[in-house]
């Protein structure tokens, strides 16, 4: 993954990003060399100083000849991602008290784009390091592209050998090499196995966790419906082991 991308991961955006990397690359310099370097106009680039400014992110040099720009030290993002930790852990028990959340009635939430995805994944993985198991089932072979950055921090993680992962999958070739690709983690409580070819699923792919529920799409718009409901994941774990008993090794 790029540094780029993963700018984006901590809350910079595509113009944030690039504007940030070229004030690091180049020092002190002015708005011109910058947009140079990144790539973009001018006046986004003024724009996007700015809004970088704010945020204590860049300096502003004035002298009689030019303005000129320079990136705050990369220490000073963890000091920013600390304090909104901080935050957050303040505000935490006021927003858990005025969540709106009936448990006698499923609780659905949609989560769009990649951003969302990940927010599920990082669930996930939190919900197996406590070393219960996940089940899953579907079509994956259209996720790697869609998904490259997502899928191979997942399949860094599955090699914990405490993770304990069931999944059933459609017999086609790009499953067959994600197969591969987790048979060389060696874990063995990640057991997969393998549909007929007469029933195969659709192409999304799902997840139960805990008490919820999760179903991707990736067919026109990246999305995560997720149902959060004890009874719901309770049947559709039951459906689960009966396809596990029809589906092969």
């Amino acid at each position: 993954m790029t540094l780029e991308k993963q700018l984006h991961q901590i809350g910079f955006n595509g113009k944030e990003a690039k504007v940030y990397l070229a004030c690091l690359q180049l020092g002190q310099d002015t708005a011109f060399h910058i947009a140079e370097k990144c790539g973009l106009k001018r006046s986004t680039v003024y724009f996007v100083l700015n809004e970088l400014i704010e945020r204590g992110l860049v300096s502003i040099w004035k002298t009689k000849k030019a303005t000129l720009y320079r990136a705050a030290n990369p220490k000073k993002l963890f000091t920013q991602l600390k304090r909104k930790e901080e935050t957050l852990s303040e505000i935490f028990p006021l927003l858990q008290s005025i969540y709106n959340f009936d448990e006698d009635k499923p609780n659905i939430e949609v989560f769009e784009g990649r951003e969302g995805v990940r927010q599920i994944y990082a669930e996930v993985v939190e919900y197996l390091s406590k070393g219960k198991e996940i089940m899953c089932w579907g079509d994956v072979s259209h996720i790697w592209d869609i998904l490259e950055d997502v899928t191979d921090k997942y399949l860094a993680q599955a090699r914990n050998r405490r993770y304990k992962i069931r999944e059933i999958l459609n017999k086609a070739e790009e499953n067959k090499k994600y197969v591969i690709s987790i048979r060389r983690n060696r874990n063995p409580n990640h057991g997969i196995r393998f549909l007929p070819e007469n029933s195969q699923f659709a192409g999304n792919d799902n997840i139960i966790f805990g008490d919820k529920l999760v179903i991707f799409s990736t067919q026109n718009k990246l999305f995560a419906t997720v149902i959060q409901s004890q009874d719901i994941s309770n049947t559709y774990r039951n459906l689960f082991e009966l396809a596990w008993q029809k589906a092969r090794e």
